[in-house]
């Protein structure tokens, strides 16, 4: 899988990326930038007292409140924009991730066939449906992260295995449709799920770097155009 990492690294200056990429940095800067606000906002309404306990804990402890609740209140915009992001920025820029897809197949498969023409509702209802998902299914795992927090690395562990599940679908899904229908789709999805989970989780960890996850939507579908390619040969 580091080959493909590397080649698509290798392919980012590529002319045919460059009009994506544009798309993809304003697009995950507008969908980063709407998400930090969202939560400040909806956090700001949330008083610091009213969480039960947490007043009675900092005074036995003799921790400022007004420095913990800060600190609280800026970690959780922080890590509900990491949640939240890779799900929502794919429907801004999703639409213009195909192309992605169709420059690397140019340059590193030549010899393909014309692919599947994706229509722009099938898109649309696919992004929608993963961005639904993410936010769904880490919802319900809020509750874990809050528990694991208190214990590294199990927090970091359970965060990457969900997210990278869904990263890996979601992308392999995109890419795979463009050549396959999608129940041939869903049958090659089932018997390399082990390799799209760990392509997920790295794909996932690099849409949590900061800066370089603004172009994590290009870089994710050019990998898994290799990766696709891979199994599907």
């Amino acid at each position: 899988m580091i080959k493909f990492l590397l080649k698509t690294i290798g392919q980012l200056l590529d002319p045919a990326l460059r009009r994506v990429m544009y798309f993809s940095v304003l697009g995950s800067v507008i969908v980063f930038t709407v998400i930090a606000i969202g939560l400040f906002y909806l956090l700001s309404q949330i008083s610091a007292e009213s969480i039960p306990y947490l007043a009675s804990i900092l005074d036995y402890l003799g921790i400022s409140f007004e420095w913990i609740s800060g600190l609280l209140f800026a970690s959780g915009i922080g890590f509900l924009t990491m949640l939240l992001f890779p799900g929502l920025v794919i429907i801004v820029v999703g639409f213009f991730l195909e192309d992605a897809a169709k420059a690397v197949e140019a340059k590193h498969f030549p010899d393909l066939p014309k692919g599947r023409a994706q229509p722009a509702r099938e898109i649309f209802k696919s992004t929608l449906r993963f961005a639904c998902l993410v936010s769904l299914v880490n919802t319900i795992a809020l509750p874990f992260y809050v528990v694991l927090f208190f214990i590294p690395p199990l927090n970091l562990i359970l965060f990457y295995i969900v997210n990278g599940y869904l990263t890996g679908r979601e992308y392999f899904e995109l890419v795979s449709n463009l050549r396959l229908d999608p129940n041939e789709t869903e049958q090659l999805r089932k018997r390399h799920r082990g390799r799209i989970q760990l392509a997920g989780v790295l794909l996932f960890f690099i849409m949590t770097i900061p800066v370089v996850n603004l172009l994590a939507p290009v870089i994710a579908t050019a990998f898994m155009v290799h990766f696709f390619h891979s199994v599907d040969s």
